[in-house]
Order: C-alpha cells, then sequence, then structure tokens
C-alpha cells in the first residue's frame, strides 16, 4: 500500500509549553483538516515531547519528537531524512527564517510548499541598502525561500516585506483571535477602588518598571488613592520588581499575582487594562483586555498598538513618557462612563474582527491562496 504524502507542522518548544502554542495547536488542526481532504497525513513535531495535546490526536495528527529548529548540518540531515521517511510534501513552520539553505535541501527531499507564519515581536530597525538589496534577492530564489509567510498582524506583515524584503505577494495576514463566545456584555459598576491591570511575564521588556513609575506619579503627584495595580504573570524580574514597588512607595497600590489560572474571569473585576510592552506581534494579552470589556492603555509602539484604535477601544500614549501614560490612565481613572464606552467597542471588534472563527477563516483563506 502506497504511503499517503504528508504535510509537516513544526513546534519551537515542548509540547506542553506556554498559552500562545496553545493558539497554533488550534491551526494545526486546521491545517490538518485542510490537508486531510487532500488526503494528506499531518505530522506534528516538538523538539521534545512531554505532552501530546488532546486537539491534536482528535484531529488525526501524528505527534512526534524531531527537532526542526536547529540549523546545524547534523540536525539538517535528521530533518531532511524524516521529511524523505514520511514523504513530505508541505512543511509549515512558526517564528523561523524566511530563507535558508535548509529549505534547498527539504525541497530536494521532495517538499514543494513551506509556509513560514511570523509571531515574533517588537520593532526592527531598517536594514542599509545593500543589506536591504541581498534580502530582496534571496528571498525571491525559489529553491531557498519560502513559498508564502502568514502575519499575525497588519504591522507584522508590513515588517515582513519592508524589512525582511519579502515579496509583498508571499506574504498574508492572518491574524490572532480568540474565543468570543463567552463575551459577557454589559457595564461595570463604578466600585470604590479602580483595578488597573496587567497581563504578561514579569520582565523589563514588558515594561512593567515603567508601569511601576506611572503608578507612582498617579499615587504622589496626582493623588490618586483609589487605585490598585495589579501583575497577572511570573517572570524572571518579579523579585526585582517588588524592590522597586518598596523603594517608590507604592506597595499598597500594587500587587504582584505571579502566574495566575482562568485569566479570562479575573479579567472581569478590573477595570483599565495598562499595556506598557516594548515590543509585541499580535499580543493575546490585548485581546483578553478587549473580550473583558476593559479599556486598554498602551504605547505607540506599532508593534503593540497597531490593532488598537485610540479612543475607540483604547488610549495611546508616547512610548516611554511616563506624563503622558499618566494623563491617559487619569481620564480612565475618573469616568466610568468613559472606560464603559472604551470597552464596549472593544469586545465588539473581538466578536467582528479578533474571534478564533474569523482567525481559522482567515488560515483557510490563506492557505487556499497559497496552497489552491
Amino acid at each position: 500500500m502506497q504511503r499517503k504524502s504528508g504535510v509537516l507542522a513544526a513546534g519551537n518548544f515542548d509540547s506542553n509549553t506556554g498559552y500562545a502554542w496553545k493558539l497554533m495547536e488550534r491551526l494545526w488542526c486546521e491545517l490538518s483538516v485542510f490537508y486531510e481532504a487532500k488526503n494528506y497525513q499531518t505530522y506534528v513535531v516538538f523538539p521534545t515531547v512531554s505532552e501530546v495535546p488532546e486537539c491534536l490526536i482528535d484531529h488525526n495528527c501524528i505527534v512526534e519528537q524531531a527537532d526542526f529548529t536547529s540549523r546545524s548540518l547534523r540536525s539538517v540531515m535528521h530533518q531532511a531524512s524524516y521529511i524523505k521517511k514520511n514523504s513530505i510534501k508541505a512543511v509549515y513552520l512558526t517564528d523561523q527564517e524566511t530563507k535558508s539553505f535548509r529549505f534547498f535541501i527539504f525541497r530536494l527531499c521532495g517538499v514543494r510548499e513551506i509556509i513560514v507564519h511570523d509571531h515574533t515581536p517588537g520593532v526592527r530597525t531598517h536594514p542599509g541598502f545593500l543589506k536591504k538589496l541581498i534580502k530582496v534577492i534571496l528571498n525571491r530564489l525559489p529553491l531557498f525561500s519560502c513559498t508564502a509567510c502568514f502575519a499575525v498582524s497588519p504591522y507584522v506583515k508590513q515588517r515582513l516585506i519592508n524589512i525582511n524584503g519579502v515579496p509583498p505577494s508571499k506574504v498574508h495576514c492572518v491574524t490572532n483571535g480568540i474565543e468570543a463566545t463567552n463575551v459577557k456584555p454589559g457595564l461595570r459598576e463604578e466600585g470604590e477602588t479602580v483595578r488597573i491591570v496587567t497581563v504578561g511575564r514579569a520582565s523589563y521588556y514588558k515594561g512593567i518598571d515603567f508601569a511601576l513609575r506611572v503608578i507612582r506619579s498617579l499615587v504622589y503627584e496626582h493623588e490618586c488613592r483609589n487605585i490598585r495595580y495589579e501583575l497577572f504573570g511570573d517572570g524572571p524580574d518579579l523579585e526585582t520588581f517588588k524592590k522597586l514597588a518598596a523603594e517608590l512607595e507604592i506597595e499598597p497600590y500594587v500587587v504582584f499575582h505571579g502566574a495566575v489560572s482562568n485569566v479570562a474571569a479575573k479579567l472581569e473585576t478590573c477595570d483599565i487594562a495598562f499595556h506598557p510592552s516594548k515590543g509585541e506581534a499580535m499580543s493575546l494579552a490585548i485581546l483578553e483586555y478587549m473580550r473583558a470589556g476593559l479599556p486598554v492603555v498602551a504605547p505607540n509602539n506599532p508593534s503593540v498598538s497597531s490593532t488598537l484604535e485610540h479612543d475607540q477601544d483604547s488610549i495611546i500614549y508616547q512610548e516611554g513618557d511616563v506624563e503622558n501614560a499618566v494623563n491617559a490612565l487619569l481620564g480612565l481613572i475618573t469616568s466610568s462612563e468613559y472606560r464603559n464606552r472604551l470597552g464596549k467597542c472593544g469586545q465588539s471588534r473581538i466578536v467582528n474582527e479578533f474571534s478564533t472563527e474569523a482567525m481559522l477563516l482567515r488560515f483557510r483563506r490563506a492557505l487556499s491562496t497559497v496552497i489552491g
């Protein structure tokens, strides 16, 4: 009996790692449905496998241990062997290079399509003329460049074109989405304490030190004693931030929750989302704030705020400007009506633009465009 052709989806971490990888599992399942109609078998591989995600089993995916993150010659030979053994004709990679010598090796082994889905965060420096020219040329070489790029946000799409040098015809926008079936519309009652929340890793890259300085200004320079800032998330700098809160004398106004479960339910008890991150691709935390009906305060860093609409679902402040961020928060702290208006708009956008169903529809359309 002839072996089925295969499609390969490669994870970059252990099979049981991270919230964002749960989203990738949904895309891999959709990939399996798409290719099953073409009589392909879907393989999902991880560098290590500690637990096999149930949804992948339900979608008839074969889950195995194989590292497709390494670029060493030895690793590429193992990757090529895996591709030949399983008759892989299409490869779907996440957050990997758009051009590579190993893509040439993969194609020699029978691969026809290579798709790279870019979720990497942050702003990139524009390359000089010569470097940009080299990137443009390499990303147009049929055997060495990917077949298509899926971008997780409009900003990432432009970054792939303008910074990476990928031809615009190769780039398709597949924005993130979250479950919208449990959106609970309604106005929040005004309480004695206004709860300001950040969901994210306790790290300097997420801007938590900046948030603490903003809170200090609100408390001591603007006499906002009715606020409480809460961080949902663990991370490498958590203890440092606790010490910083003590140095800034804002301990009574700050709560470090560490890692928490059921974030969605906890957000429903908060009033304002503050997301001072220095870089994102398309933040799932921001989508969760919007689903919970929270107005979002975020910097004008395009990688962070590109999916937000100022004075519609959010207030955008000048990145790194403490007083500008303070003023953005003050308007929301002092007006529950303003908070509710922005929060309601955010919920509407989740339902209409950023639901899981909308994400999967964009994914299917992109696959159909690339594969046919």
